[in-house]
């Protein structure tokens, strides 16, 4: 019976890759500050200028260049504002939701042993 068979407590069966003695289940670890989704996500949107070039796997080259008066933080926003007044339910609901709070769904659970009392009209 290896190690493995005893952590997942079935001398028949091994689930997923066990560990090798001395080696970490993250071996890259933590991405550093900066290159998170939400770091990099945060930089961008509060940039006022974007220019990026990018190479793609087939070695295709693309281009991207924006430019804002403020930062894209304030363009996303405007842009789902103008959503939300041309009827867009969602970002008007996305718009209440990060400024006013999201609403709590409230229900009354009731421990009552009594049965049930079923009326039938004849």
């Amino acid at each position: 019976m290896s190690k493995a068979d005893k952590q997942q407590g079935n001398s028949k069966r091994v689930f997923g890759k066990p560990f090798k003695k001395g080696q970490s289940g993250n071996p890259k670890g933590r991405p550093k500050k900066g290159e998170a989704w939400a770091d990099v996500a945060n930089e961008l949107l509060d940039s006022s200028a974007i220019d990026i070039t990018m190479t793609t796997g087939s070695g295709k080259i693309k281009r991207f260049n924006l430019e804002a008066d403020r930062s894209f933080r304030h363009a996303v926003i405007v842009g789902q504002i103008s959503a939300a007044m041309k009827g867009n339910v969602q970002a008007a609901k996305e718009l209440a939701d990060r400024t006013e709070g999201k609403s709590r769904e409230r229900r009354e659970v009731s421990y009552k042993t009594e049965p049930i009392k079923i009326l039938s009209i004849d």
